[in-house]
Formats: structure tokens, C-alpha cells, sequence
């Protein structure tokens, strides 16, 4: 009897332990800088014309399950629709966060230059993976001299590294008169999973995040100029999250 119940707490335990790798495979999302949830997309923003700095850049973060190599990327994709200035700049683009600290961009736009997206029109990125399109991949932190690098380039260069997450950046307002750049984002797909797909209601952002997100962009001493109420500003992440769910139901 005691070795029939130990056998079964020994996979009760293993049942336990494979629901937790397959809840850690997933790829996780969240909001940063001036991104802002809205109906059926993500709004980007790269706004230089005012005083603020919460919206001079803006993106989405997808964190990687852990041990995830360059290599191991089958998709890549997303859906854009550039309404106040346009690509150029370096952005819209996927920056692709390795292990070592070092960075690729991926960029969104017609090849070499990535300008001269048209404005107010959805296009689609297509599959990033496998596109060498001349300059479409930047692996020049990782080897000088590799800024216009296509896909096979990058593979044959950062195949093995690690890939711990990715972001989907607007940040090149400067680039712009004025300095004001905006980016819809939708459809955005990474290994078989979808973000940010209209009318699943996927593109709701959580509130907390998007607080935390404002918060580490700003600064304890502006977000709390900015949101708090009291006499000592304390509850300004209270009054932050409050309104974020009131915006985004």
C-alpha cells in the first residue's frame, strides 16, 4: 500500500511538473512607453512635438520561453498601418533581444532603405523569417560591419545565440517634421501564436502592466507628478491603474 501511494505522488508530481513547462512555453506580452491598447490594434507613438517624454518611444515586449535560439524562429510577422510620418529612422521594427546583450533589428518597410511606407493603408510585413531582402536584418552589434545583413546572414551568424524576447518598436519621431511618428500594429505572429488580433479582444492591455510600463519609462518622480492625487503623490500608481482600466474596457 505505502509503495502503490508513493508511485502515485510520484506522478501526480510529474503530471504537476509537465503542467508547468507547458504554462512556461508560452509567449508572454506587455505594453511599454507610450504604446496604447485600443479597439482592433496597438497604437505606437513617437511623439517629439510636446514636452512629455512617456511617448517618445512606445512597443510592444514578447518575453521568449527560456533556451529559445535564433534558430529555433519559425515566424515572425506582423500587420502595420503607419499614420503620422511614416518608416524611416530605424522604425517600425522588431528588435530581437539576445542573451549576450546584444541586439538585431529587424526592420518593417520596402528594402534597402525602409522608408516610404504608405500612410493610412494596412500592409503586412510577411514572414521575417527567411526574407533576406537586402538589409532587412541589422546584426551589427553583433559583428561590425553587418548592418545590411539578411536573414541567411544572421543565421549563419547568431543561429546558436539565445533570444530571450522581442520587441515591436516605434522610436524615430526625430526622424520626421514634425517629430511626431505613429504606427497601428496588429496581427502580430511569433511561432504560431497571435497577439494583438482583432475582435478576440486580445488587444486589451492590463492595466497594472501598462502602469508599470509608464512608471519604468518616466521615472518614480514624474509618473507620480503626473498620477497622484494626494499630498505626498503616493497614490499615484492607485489613480495610474484606475484610469488605464477605464480607457481600455
Amino acid at each position: 500500500m505505502a509503495k502503490r501511494s508513493l508511485l502515485m505522488i510520484c506522478a501526480l508530481a510529474a503530471m504537476l511538473i509537465g503542467a508547468a513547462v507547458a504554462s512556461a512555453a508560452g509567449i508572454t506580452s506587455s505594453l511599454f512607453g507610450g504604446a496604447v491598447a485600443e479597439q482592433s490594434d496597438v497604437k505606437l507613438v513617437s511623439d517629439l512635438t510636446d514636452t512629455s517624454t512617456a511617448n517618445d518611444f512606445s512597443g510592444i515586449s514578447f518575453t521568449l520561453p527560456a533556451g529559445t535560439t535564433f534558430a529555433d524562429l519559425t515566424q515572425l510577422s506582423t500587420e502595420f498601418n503607419p499614420t503620422t510620418g511614416g518608416c524611416g529612422g530605424g522604425s517600425p521594427r522588431f528588435t530581437l533581444h539576445l542573451s549576450s546583450g546584444k541586439n538585431v533589428f529587424v526592420y518593417l518597410g520596402p528594402s534597402p532603405n525602409f522608408t516610404g511606407c504608405t500612410l493610412n493603408t494596412w500592409q503586412s510585413s510577411g514572414n521575417l523569417i527567411g526574407n533576406n531582402d537586402t538589409g532587412r536584418y541589422d546584426t551589427s552589434q553583433v559583428q561590425a560591419g553587418t548592418q545590411s545583413n539578411t536573414y541567411a546572414g544572421a543565421l549563419s551568424l547568431i543561429g546558436s545565440q539565445q533570444v530571450t524576447s522581442i520587441d515591436l518598436v516605434a522610436d524615430s519621431g526625430w526622424f520626421f517634421n514634425p517629430q511626431d511618428q505613429t504606427v497601428l500594429v496588429r496581427n502580430v505572429q511569433i511561432n504560431g501564436q497571435s497577439f494583438v488580433v482583432p475582435g478576440t479582444g486580445t488587444t486589451k492591455a492590463n492595466p497594472a502592466r501598462l502602469c508599470k510600463a509608464e512608471l519604468a519609462s518616466m521615472g518614480k518622480t514624474d509618473f507620480e507628478r503626473k498620477w497622484g492625487s494626494n499630498h505626498n503623490l503616493h497614490n499615484a500608481f492607485g489613480k495610474c491603474v484606475s484610469t488605464m482600466a477605464h480607457q481600455h474596457r
